[in-house]
């Protein structure tokens, strides 16, 4: 076997970090919509927290552990550890300086004021005040620290405040930790706001009226701050119930260790001291933030603003189903490939709840990974079981930060007879996948027969997603990829060890080997002087082995275009490995999430879709499924709707040799590539 010679790879974490950088630019476009980009700052506030809650937490403890030196990407923990709290507070000051400088001044020329501090006018006075002790005074337990009463235990991510009291000429600290259940944010009524949309913010009220909460002691000055927490959920592979493990892990996870602290800018640095130590904390995780911290909770609030001139255009989705028409009947006809959101998941939803009434239905299996607190296809499952039909649900109970709400989906399944089943501890089942038995009449033999209908897809079973998410839905009633299905969903259930699948591909016995398969095959067409061709569009590429056949697929000659939204450790433009490799990144109105993998094949294209991105994970750790485009039809969409458009996209971000990201310099007038799709339906 030939030896792979290793090249170098950029780290993860930074990757990651590139990433929401470029997100946040979104935000500093003056062509973006105002009220969406206030959203996109949302976005990247929640990312960075997710990213320190989950990543950082999980690199500071590794480089803890002091058992190693170098990280999985070959960097010192010590190095990664100061770069990202460079990149980090360079993002977290654009964020404050995009929301304070332009965004919210912006919104006041449109009549939308938001109250950050108690500098409201005079005439919100008495309405403040009733707010206030309506809902916050008897609704928090303000705690002074003594020797009797210490430091408590603050949850991950709550908004708290510490207050410097004096009494009787003594200083002391006041903690104030506001429930979860408080909203962060209240318009003001019409009638009060005189013409104009108004929305006070919580930290403008508690600076107001915070003396109300100590009346006994003198309140100095108030200074709001966030603790975020290692969220990661570790469960033992040696539990012997999942659930119970799962049910304890989520109850403590909001008070694992200290990663970084959000202060106000108004905090003394003393205070700051007394924090950072409490806490543990390096340095350079104390973040300074004007106003509220944690942005993504101001979503809905956007969202209730009246003003649609400051959004994106509202569009609907074109529903391929005919209107009255038999959805098994719509898919006998022809396989069907649909892309979310610019047509409808729909067509997904209506499958199930057909199948969940219609007597002829005998049985339905499917996999969730997302879904939903609120989902109608949890209920129609419901529903199927309750008609008697056999329902047999494969639902990851480790899917990150949905995991109560699954755990709730899968009590309720059970209750009315479902069948659940939950992938083993530390190997989450990612795949995303349907099937239906349906007994169908034989109008020629007059007899009943079986049939199957399928749905695969690179996406979550969430309407709601659907709606913001760009995802490839694929309908069949091919016997063999339904058979391939069936296979799968026994070796889910235990029932199956060995399967052996014609159509499809699994992790983590067959994605790898077949990926690599059709590497080698164009590194070989190039080898031999005919034209190799590759388009990989994921949401992260970080596996080395795979990135290190691509750097040998370059090396070859095989033209490369990679489409990786987020992290990707490959580096473009590296003399004599990967000069062939250009790398774009697009940021648009959806969140890019398919999963394509094209080969040019000699002229003869093969394109596979798959819910896994090219990460060690999801290669080796995970469930995942890949099945084939073999549509011709189908195969031209994709790589003309989709791929081309987005590689051509007047929008895109290019990867260059040094890791960096550069905007695309493209002035001509015309649309971005989602706008573009949008415009063609």
């Amino acid at each position: 076997m030939e030896k792979m010679v290793t090249i170098p790879l950029e780290s993860r974490a930074l990757s990651l970090l590139d990433f929401n950088d470029r997100v946040l630019s979104k935000a500093k476009n003056k062509n973006i919509p105002l009220i969406e980009r206030f959203k996109f700052t949302c976005i990247v506030s929640s990312n960075l927290d997710e990213f320190y809650e989950i990543r950082f937490a999980e690199i500071l403890e590794r480089s803890e552990s002091k058992k190693q030196r170098y990280t999985r990407d070959g960097v010192e923990f010590n190095w990664l550890l100061d770069e990202i709290g460079k990149k980090a507070k360079v993002i977290n000051n654009d964020i404050q300086k995009t929301l304070y400088k332009t965004i919210i001044p912006a919104l006041v020329s449109h009549n939308i004021h938001l109250i950050t501090d108690s500098k409201w006018p005079q005439h919100l006075d008495n309405w403040t005040l009733k707010l206030f002790k309506r809902e916050i005074e008897n609704l928090v337990s303000p705690i002074v620290i003594t020797e009797n009463r210490p430091f408590p235990n603050i949850s991950n991510k709550t908004i708290s405040y510490i207050v410097s009291l004096e009494d009787k000429s003594l200083k002391k600290f006041g903690i104030v930790q506001l429930p979860k259940y408080i909203p962060r944010v209240f318009k003001v009524p019409g009638q009060i706001s005189k013409k104009t949309q108004s929305f006070i913010f919580i930290g403008a009220l508690m600076r107001e009226y915070m003396q109300r909460l100590f009346p006994d002691q003198k309140v100095i000055d108030s200074y709001q701050f966030k603790i975020t927490r290692n969220s990661d959920l570790y469960i033992s592979e040696d539990a012997e119930d999942l659930r119970d493990a799962l049910q304890g892990g989520l109850s403590t996870r909001d008070l694992g260790a200290g990663v970084r602290i959000e202060v106000s800018t108004r905090m003394p640095k003393k205070i700051i001291s007394y924090l950072k130590n409490i806490f543990s904390l390096r340095d350079d995780c104390i973040f300074s933030v004007r106003g509220p911290s944690n942005l993504f909770r101001f979503v809905s609030l956007l969202d209730s603003i009246k003003n649609p001139q400051l959004k994106f255009a509202p569009f609907k989705p074109k529903d391929p189903v005919p209107k009255n028409f038999s959805i098994f009947k719509w898919l006998k006809d022809s396989p069907r490939l649909i892309q979310h959101p610019y047509e409808s998941f729909n067509p997904v939803v209506k499958l199930i709840n057909e199948a969940s009434t219609d007597p002829d239905v005998l049985s339905i299996k499917q996999t969730i990974y997302r879904t939903g607190d609120h989902s109608p296809i949890m209920l129609a499952l419901m529903e199927a079981s309750k008609n008697g039909k056999e329902v047999t649900v494969v639902i990851e109970l480790m899917a990150r930060f949905d995991e109560e709400t699954n755990f709730n989906w899968s009590a309720k399944l059970e209750s009315v007879g479902a069948h659940v089943i939950h992938s083993p501890v530390n190997f989450k089942c990612h795949a995303k996948m349907l099937l239906i038995t349906r007994r169908e009449l034989d109008e020629k033999s007059n007899k009943y027969r079986i049939n199957h209908y399928a749905h695969l897809g690179t996406g979550n079973y969430s309407p709601k997603n659907a709606m913001t998410y760009t995802d490839y839905s694929f309908l069949t009633t091919d016997k063999i990829i339904c058979k391939d299905i069936n296979q799968v969903f026994q070796k889910l259930a235990g029932s199956r060890s060995n399967i052996k699948l014609k159509k499809l591909w699994h992790s983590p016995e067959e994605n790898r080997l077949n990926f690599i398969l059709y590497l080698k095959r164009e590194i070989r067409f190039a080898k031999n002087g005919k034209a190799g061709k590759i388009i990989i569009k994921v949401n992260s590429l970080c596996d080395h082995e795979m990135i290190q056949y691509l750097y040998r697929a370059s090396s070859a000659g095989v033209k490369i275009d990679l489409i990786v939204r987020g992290m990707c450790s490959l580096i473009p433009n590296l003399n004599k490995h990967s000069e062939n490799i250009r790398i774009h990144s697009v940021i648009g109105r959806f969140l890019e999430h398919h999963r394509i993998f094209y080969f040019g094949n000699n002229g003869q294209p093969k394109i596979f879709l798959s819910s896994a991105d090219w990460l060690e994970r999801n290669l080796n750790r995970r469930f995942e499924v890949t099945f084939p485009v073999e549509d011709k039809a189908h195969i031209n969409k994709i790589y003309n709707e989709c791929l081309m458009t987005l590689i051509n996209d007047k929008d895109r971000w290019v990867k260059k040799s040094k890791g960096l990201y550069k905007k695309v310099s493209n002035k001509k007038k015309e649309l971005p590539a989602q706008e573009k799709i949008i415009h063609n339906l």
